[in-house]
C-alpha cells in the first residue's frame, strides 16, 4: 500500500483519543484506487495520471464521536439498538488518507503544460457520524486536511516508483502549493428494492444523494448502487448487521451523476490562480464489481470509469478500487 499506516494510526489517535478506545471498534479497512488496477486494461495501456492514487484507512466505532453527537447524540449505538427496520442507531467512522493527482505529461515534462491539470497532493484526516436503519443512511462528514508538499504525495510517489522501476514524475516542483482545506459533506442512503429467498436478501437497490461544500470541494451528486447475490445487504452499520449471514458473495453495479461548482484540484487554488484547468460541471460515473465475506473478513473490488472532468480531459478516465477489511468488531 502507498498509505503509511504509521501516519494514520498516530492521526486517529489525535482525532478521538478517548471516545474511540472506549466504545467498540466495528471495522478497519483500507482501501486503494489507481489505475493500474484496471484488470481490462492491457498492462502498457493502464493509466496512471490524473487521479493516480487513492489511498484510505477506515476505522468504524460503534455510537457516535466527536462530530456525530452533533446530531446523534439521542440514539442509541448500533450494539445496543433494539431491532427493526425503523430502529435508527448511531455509529461514525473516521478514515485517514491521502490522493494523488498528475497531468497526462508527467513522465515527459518538467514544466506545466497548458490545458493539463496540476499536480496535486490531498492528505486528510475525515469523521463521519452515521443514524440508520436497515434500509436508510443519513451520514455527515467532516474532512480537515492539507494540500502541498505536507500531503506528502510527492515524496510517497517518488519514492514508490523508485521501488518499483517505474519511470519518476518530473513535475512536482509545480504542484499546488500548501492550503488548509475543509469539507462539510451531507448523504443521504434509502434502499428502495430488497428481494429475499427466505431470510436471505439477493437484491438489494439503493438511490443516494449527496450535497458537500468546502474550499475542496463544492458540489453534488445523485444516483444509483444495486448489489444482487447471496446475502446482499446495504453496507452502512445498522442493528441488523447482528443478524447477517456469515458468508456473502455479490455482483455490484452503480452510476451517478456529479455537479460539480468548485473543485480545488481543477480550478485555480486560491493561493495560486494561475494553475487551473477548464474544468467540466457535470461529471457522470459508472462501476460494476464484485464483493465477498467470509465470517468478518471482506475483499470488495469495483471497476470504476468517470467521463470528461475538464476541457482537454481524455472522453473517460478509468480506474479501480480495491477494499480489504475486517468486520465484526474488535
Amino acid at each position: 500500500m502507498r498509505l503509511p499506516i504509521i501516519w494514520g494510526a498516530a492521526l486517529v489517535a489525535l482525532w478521538a483519543p478517548p471516545r474511540a478506545r472506549a466504545q467498540q471498534v466495528t471495522d478497519v479497512r483500507v482501501r486503494d484506487a489507481n489505475g493500474q488496477f484496471d484488470l481490462w486494461i492491457p498492462t502498457p495501456k493502464r493509466p496512471d495520471d490524473n487521479y493516480t492514487n487513492g489511498a484510505q484507512l477506515f476505522i468504524g466505532v460503534d455510537g457516535a464521536l466527536l462530530w456525530g453527537r452533533l446530531f446523534a447524540r439521542h440514539s442509541p449505538a448500533c450494539a445496543r439498538a433494539t431491532d427493526g427496520a425503523d430502529r435508527r442507531c448511531a455509529s461514525s467512522e473516521i478514515r485517514f488518507g491521502q490522493d494523488m493527482y498528475t497531468p497526462r505529461s508527467a513522465l515527459t515534462a518538467t514544466e506545466p503544460v497548458p490545458g493539463e491539470r496540476p499536480y496535486a497532493g490531498w492528505l486528510y484526516l475525515a469523521e463521519t457520524g452515521r443514524l440508520a436503519t436497515a434500509r436508510r443512511s443519513d451520514a455527515v462528514t467532516l474532512e480537515l486536511g492539507v494540500t502541498g508538499r505536507p500531503s506528502l504525495a510527492e515524496a510517497i510517489q517518488t519514492n514508490w516508483h523508485s521501488l518499483i522501476g517505474y519511470p519518476r514524475a518530473l513535475g512536482w516542483t509545480h504542484q499546488i502549493p500548501f492550503e488548509p482545506g475543509i469539507l462539510v459533506a451531507y448523504e443521504h442512503r434509502q434502499e428502495v428494492w430488497r428481494v429475499r429467498v427466505g431470510d436471505v436478501p439477493i437484491v438489494s437497490l439503493v438511490p443516494a444523494g449527496n450535497v458537500s461544500v468546502g474550499n475542496v470541494l463544492t458540489g453534488a451528486s445523485v444516483g444509483m448502487d444495486a448489489r444482487v447475490g447471496y446475502a446482499a445487504t446495504t453496507p452502512w452499520t445498522s442493528s441488523e448487521r447482528r443478524h447477517r449471514k456469515p458468508v456473502a458473495l455479490y455482483a455490484l453495479a452503480g452510476a451517478r451523476e456529479d455537479w460539480i461548482a468548485y473543485n480545488l484540484f481543477l480550478d485555480h487554488s486560491t493561493t495560486d490562480p494561475a494553475v487551473h484547468v477548464d474544468k467540466r460541471s457535470w461529471v457522470t460515473q459508472y462501476d460494476v464489481g464484485a464483493g465477498a465475506r467470509l465470517w468478518m473478513l471482506e475483499l470488495e473490488f469495483r471497476g470504476i470509469t468517470r467521463t470528461r472532468e475538464y476541457a482537454t480531459d481524455r472522453p473517460t478516465e478509468p480506474y479501480a478500487v480495491i477494499s480489504v477489511g475486517w468486520s465484526g468488531g474488535w
